[in-house]
């Protein structure tokens, strides 16, 4: 990894830490009272990607394809882990990605049951909203396991990958540990053959990162025709609410827009362009980038949009430089969290905060 690669990801790592923490903190201290389950589902994303960058800066992983194959590799030399090691950890940096898309899919759906009655009813009555967050998990499992089952390095792998990974990042084959997708070996005949249990493997992978975009643009484009429809069907509808349902509709929008340009369209030219054996004339370093950027920019339209957390943030700078008054600021924030009526799915209320 070169000197910039690295202070970009330790600079992602340590952004995404402090602000997920300030999120964290905004969402249990400067909550509307009655945010819901809505409440712990943020907290487990902004939790989760706190893990996340921190096991990035550990691993310091690489992405890189050839040819027919793609590896994730780290450079374990001087580092207290063997290679054997090295390679779970790899696996598991790949599992927390897989936990990624289904978090996405998964606060999309809960989204859409705070503000249709009829679905959550149907399918998140009670205490089943929970069954949400065991989905990440799962998601998360079984990536990680695919990748230690099926994209093991072998002797083979090293042969085909050591010009490549030598050549671009100075680290000798055997110093390096990563996980390899190679979709189509060269055989005795020398001519690629593809390998049926590489594309099973990445099949599932498809799976999950389109049952995530599915659920993302599904439930996205259902959300908002549901708060227009809220809207425009009552006449009596308030300044404040229709104010809350243009906030959320707008976080709707950012937060639909960073997963797909920073993580959906990457890893979808990571898996198809090797598996059709297509050299790109780009290295695919930057699929590392967009991974390691992703959770140090997703708190900020929560940050910046939702009135109650921004108007917290700018309170906090004022108390420090001593600009405004407390009062003022207290009010404010009075004022946004009286605005914020919030429920969790299968719950009557009135306005929704989702």
């Amino acid at each position: 990894m070169t000197l910039l690669s690295w202070i970009f990801q330790i600079v992602c790592a340590f952004t995404s830490i402090c602000l997920n923490l300030v999120l964290t903190y905004l969402i249990l201290v400067k909550s509307p009272k009655k945010l819901g389950v809505y409440k712990y589902l943020m907290c487990y994303i902004s939790l989760f990607e706190v893990f996340y960058s921190i096991w990035d800066m550990m691993t310091e992983p690489i992405v890189h394809s050839y040819k027919a194959a793609f590896v994730v590799l780290r450079d374990y030399n001087g580092s207290v882990f063997d290679r054997e090691v090295s390679f779970v950890l790899v696996c598991i940096y790949c599992g927390l990605f897989g936990f990624s898309m289904a978090i996405f899919g998964v606060h999309f759906i809960y989204r859409y049951g705070a503000v249709n009655k009829s679905f959550s009813e149907r399918f998140l009555p009670g205490n089943w909203v929970y069954m949400l967050f065991a989905i990440p998990l799962w998601y998360g499992t079984w990536w990680a396991v695919l990748c230690y089952i099926y994209f093991y390095y072998t002797d083979i792998t090293d042969a085909y990958m050591k010009e490549t990974i030598e050549y671009h990042y100075g680290i000798p084959i055997k110093d390096s540990s990563y996980i390899i997708v190679y979709f189509q070996p060269t055989g005795a005949d020398g001519k690629p053959h593809p390998d049926p249990k590489i594309f099973f493997a990445i099949g599932c992978m498809w799976y999950m990162i389109i049952s995530s975009m599915f659920s993302v643009f599904y439930f996205g484009i259902r959300c908002y025709w549901q708060i227009r429809k809220t809207i425009n069907q009552s006449a009596a509808v308030s300044a404040t609410t229709k104010n809350l349902q243009t906030q959320l509709f707008h976080a709707l929008v950012v937060q639909t827009f960073i997963p797909l340009v920073l993580m959906y369209i990457p890893i979808g030219i990571l898996f198809f362009f090797p598996m059709v054996i297509w050299e790109l004339p780009f290295t695919t370093e930057f699929v590392g980038y967009t991974i390691a950027l992703y959770p140090a920019i997703d708190p900020l339209p929560n940050m910046i949009i939702i009135k109650c957390y921004r108007h917290a943030i700018q309170g906090f700078f004022m108390k420090i430089f001593g600009r405004g008054k407390r009062g003022e600021t207290q009010h404010s924030l009075n004022t946004d969290a009286q605005s914020g009526s919030v429920v969790q799915p299968g719950r009557s209320a009135g306005t929704r905060f989702v």
